[in-house]
């Protein structure tokens, strides 16, 4: 497990006046907390943060927190909570850390690392589904594992890979739930053919009902009486001759 010292300055101005101030300049603001201690508001550089969480144990690297305020106490932490800018996730706005006793056990979130690819996904087209990208392990600080790898090239289409199926280091009791489904490869999903719209018109007007999706056919025009009115006018003139 990876150790790394950062240095923090204690804060007075708890307003969001100052807090942005610091911002400014560099710092975040944070709090120190644990048992048997009072929480303490504090700041920490941005920059020298960062190199803190982006070693391989990321959230759960040890840290030897050196408080420069004038008691001049240090602390060994582990980083609780993070909070980002909600619009820029690689901006910091808060950070939270927990004073540890290393000689007793804590709870911590260890990764999962996917070893491998699926015997179905191979062979057989299938797509493989993440359910599960960390669990939860206890064991002392020093002993926090950095990830843990799952071997996945045994799975085939229907097969499912739980938390109960994974390889624990020794010296780690498992907290999560061993019915948590970790992983599945499942069968891919058949495509539908789509059906031209010029071929399913004339089948639509031929399955409805009559009077019912075709047009009514047009009433011819009564030409035939105006013909008949002009055959009574051509006898009257005869009878008058």
């Amino acid at each position: 497990m990876e150790r790394m010292m950062l240095e923090a300055k204690r804060r007075d101005g708890l307003g969001t006046g100052q807090v942005r101030k610091l911002r400014r300049t560099g710092q975040i603001p944070g709090i120190v907390y644990g048992r048997g201690v009072d929480p303490t508001p504090l700041s920490v550089d941005a920059r020298a943060l960062r190199t803190v969480l982006h070693t391989q144990a990321g959230m759960n690297v040890l840290i030897d927190l050196a408080i420069g305020d004038r008691s001049g106490s240090g602390r060994t932490v582990m980083i609780t909570d993070v909070q980002r800018d909600i619009f820029r996730k690689d901006i910091i706005i808060h950070v939270d850390f927990h004073t540890i006793d290393l000689s007793e056990k804590v709870e911590a979130h260890v990764p999962l690392v996917f070893k491998g690819q699926p015997r179905g996904v191979v062979d057989d087209g299938g797509i493989f589904e993440v359910h599960l990208r960390e669990v939860l392990v206890e064991c002392l600080p020093t002993q926090i594992p950095e990830h843990i790898d799952v071997d996945i090239s045994a799975l085939s289409i229907g097969d499912s890979l739980h938390v109960s199926d994974l390889t624990i280091p020794a010296e780690a009791t498992l907290v999560s739930q061993p019915e948590q489904v970790v992983a599945t490869v499942v069968a891919p999903k058949a495509e539908e053919v789509p059906v031209p719209a010029a071929a399913a018109a004339p089948e639509a007007v031929a399955a409805a009902p009559a009077g019912e999706g075709a047009a009514a056919p047009s009433t011819p025009p009564a030409a035939p009486a105006k013909a008949e009115e002009k055959e009574k006018q051509k006898d009257k003139d005869r009878d008058k001759e």
